[in-house]
């Protein structure tokens, strides 16, 4: 792995994450599927917005920070990005039930197979020695 195949891998990661989310703005599944979902209880964090926005809101600002940390190779940007993974795994069960169509779960699927690569080649890969000096 080259730190230019391994910037290119981060490039197609915010692609892929950048089209997963566009894919959230224009909903392909029925309105009976959307009013199913309204009728699921809310979670605990959901019923407290504010706790929601600190949380998702830090989770998403560390994964900023981290991503420009990973394309910089700073060792700190390779630490946040595991950590904020971890941490966002952790609250994932907090947000409850959701709804997506398949292009955006294959969409978000390639992005977290991506991301998950990104973490293994920056720790277990010669790219990983550039987040050492």
């Amino acid at each position: 792995m080259t730190d230019t195949n391994y910037r290119k891998l981060l490039l197609i990661y915010l692609v892929v994450t950048t089209a997963a989310i566009a894919a959230s703005a224009f909903p392909a599944y029925s309105e009976a599927l959307e009013t199913a979902l309204e009728k699921e209880p809310v979670t605990w964090l959901w019923r407290n917005t504010w706790a929601a926005v600190g949380l998702y809101s830090s989770l998403v600002i560390a994964w900023l920070i981290g991503l420009v940390g990973l394309f910089r190779f700073r060792r700190w940007g390779r630490s946040l990005s595991l950590y904020s993974t971890v941490a966002g795994l952790i609250a994932a069960p907090l947000a409850g039930p959701s709804l997506s169509s398949g292009l955006e779960s294959g969409l978000y699927e390639a992005s977290a197979y991506a991301w998950g690569g990104i973490l293994a080649l920056s720790y277990f890969s010669p790219v990983s020695a550039r987040f050492e000096r």
